[in-house]
């Protein structure tokens, strides 16, 4: 599909990109590595006036360890720079397996992790060409008047697709944004709106500039439920990271945020109830090319195998 016409602009520094936004009135998109972006624009699901380019912003580009204990990775550090940072594969292997499991190394080379965290929810009957959604009518999200999958409701179903973000949250992730209004830092979790049709807690022409991580040793692992293993979204993806008994898991690819659970004591018992919770927890729609029923069930499968890589150890 041909992209439509809009405004380029290439920013040098954040405030500047800041600036940018302000001047067209809201009308603008960020692009980074733009393989979430450029898509939605050529499906005409997204239509800005301006495209503003922050690859050259150098200060977006780097890793580092922070004296004080975290560890400081720009929004614009490709998925393949951060999976083969040695900081990563040594302290966090829960988030080295979900940027491995990240599409194909082609992309991994273009995307961001901050463009993979704030990517637009997914659904079968919204990711489609605007001819498409003409002749089938808009959906709630596209500002219909119901949803086109769970009939007459007037919500949106759609589902966060990104494998990076649980795995951030299991390590007690923060995010940095800056906008407008000055500089904030939040915990990943918290930057998910439960809306649909506008996920994120992100203020307009706010810019996620960093994400830290604590820099502590985890055990971790990412399992994913896909079709194609070179390149699918998660249909279900469930992170674990443990530090002594204790664990954080998170469920992503299912519904509009992800779900993050706490197993106090890693055990028989309550690795049984996390994966019971998760199946009452997670309700799934048929907006996917695999049924919900089988998604749901498999939410539960996904914690124990990544909790059985964790522990190394053969828990049924």
């Amino acid at each position: 599909m041909i992209l439509p016409k809009f405004e380029y602009k290439k920013a040098k520094s954040v405030a500047e990109a800041v600036a940018f936004y302000h001047d067209h009135k809201g009308r603008a998109r960020y692009l980074a590595g733009g393989t979430d972006l450029i898509p939605l624009i050529k499906l005409r699901l997204s239509t800005p006036t301006a495209v503003i380019d922050l690859k050259d912003i150098e200060e977006l580009k780097a890793v580092s360890r922070n004296n004080d204990g975290w560890l400081t990775v720009g929004a614009n550090v490709t998925l393949f720079n951060l999976k083969n940072n040695p900081v990563v594969r040594e302290y966090f292997p829960a988030l080295y397996e979900s940027l491995d499991a990240t599409s194909c190394e082609t992309l991994q080379m273009r995307g961001t992790i901050g463009g993979n965290i704030l990517q637009d929810t997914r659904c079968l009957l919204y990711n489609q060409s605007l001819e498409w959604r003409k002749a089938r009518g808009f959906c709630y999200k596209m500002g219909g008047v119901a949803c086109n999958v769970v009939p007459n409701a007037k919500a949106c179903f759609s589902n966060y697709c990104s494998d990076n973000a649980p795995s951030l949250i299991t390590l007690s992730a923060q995010v940095k944004l800056v906008g407008p209004r000055g500089e904030r830092t939040i915990e990943l979790e918290k930057i998910f709106s439960g809306d649909g049709r506008s996920p994120f807690e992100v203020e307009p022409g706010e810019i996620l500039t960093e994400i830290l991580v604590p820099l502590k040793k985890t055990k971790g692992a990412y399992e994913k439920l896909r079709v194609r293993d070179s390149m699918d979204y998660p249909l279900a993806g469930v992170a674990v990271s443990a530090k002594g008994a204790a664990a954080r898991a998170c469920v992503g690819g299912i519904g509009l945020a992800p779900r993050l659970y706490d197993l106090k004591n890693i055990n028989e018992i309550t690795i049984k109830e996390a994966a019971d919770r998760i199946y009452a927890d997670v309700k799934p729609v048929s907006n996917t090319v695999l049924s919900a029923i089988y998604r749901k069930k498999m939410a539960g499968v996904l914690l124990k195998k990544a909790i059985k890589r964790v522990l190394q150890e053969g828990w049924k």
